[in-house]
């Protein structure tokens, strides 16, 4: 029997070995299934912080873009509001320079103060600010601030027939409107 017991012992150590394997495979595939499934989830959330850092790198440029453009914005805004009160003190030369009391002032006083609205109109200039000329045009409102209004029949009605104030303009953008008076349909006469 000993023979016997030898092949039943070599049986039973071969089934246990078996066992154990078969143990070891549903082990092995188990922690192969986990490692799987936190290898997937690490993927997802690398996957998730890469779009957020996206996300994030591009609202900052947004970010920074709109900053730019809002200071530019607030910079022109300035640069206007200076340039309209040297535009007032233009007008207020030309004034001075078109009054009736001109023909009697001292010629050094006059060339002077000529001189000083030439230099304040080419500093306007320069910083690219133009006058532009309206008379005889028709009146737009995007160009044109309508103060007075005369019945004519010389004029077609809504053309510009005085400028009160000069408007400027820079790139094709209207700074400051002009002030005039325009043209309208006489009333009918019976």
């Amino acid at each position: 029997m000993s023979e016997i017991e030898d092949k039943n012992a070599q049986d039973e150590t071969a089934d246990s070995d078996q066992v154990a394997d078969s143990d070891a495979v549903v082990d092995s595939t188990e922690e192969s299934g986990e490692s799987n499934d936190e290898l997937a989830e690490a993927l997802r959330e690398k996957d998730q912080f890469k779009r957020l850092a996206q996300r994030a790198q591009a609202d900052l440029v947004n970010y920074r873009r709109r900053i730019e453009g809002e200071q530019e914005s607030s910079r022109l805004r300035n640069q206007q509001r200076i340039v309209l009160k040297f535009a007032d003190v233009i007008d207020q030369l030309d004034v001075a320079l078109n009054s009736d009391g001109v023909d009697s002032a001292d010629s050094g006083w006059l060339e002077g103060i000529t001189a000083i609205q030439k230099n304040f109109v080419s500093a306007l200039t320069s910083e690219g600010f133009e006058r532009f000329e309206c008379v005889g045009e028709q009146f737009d409102p995007r160009k044109h601030e309508a103060l007075l209004s005369s019945p004519t029949a010389e004029h077609e009605p809504n053309t510009v027939i005085t400028e009160l104030r000069p408007g400027y303009m820079r790139n094709d953008e209207v700074v400051r409107p002009a002030q005039v008076q325009i043209a309208v349909e006489p009333p009918e006469t019976d």
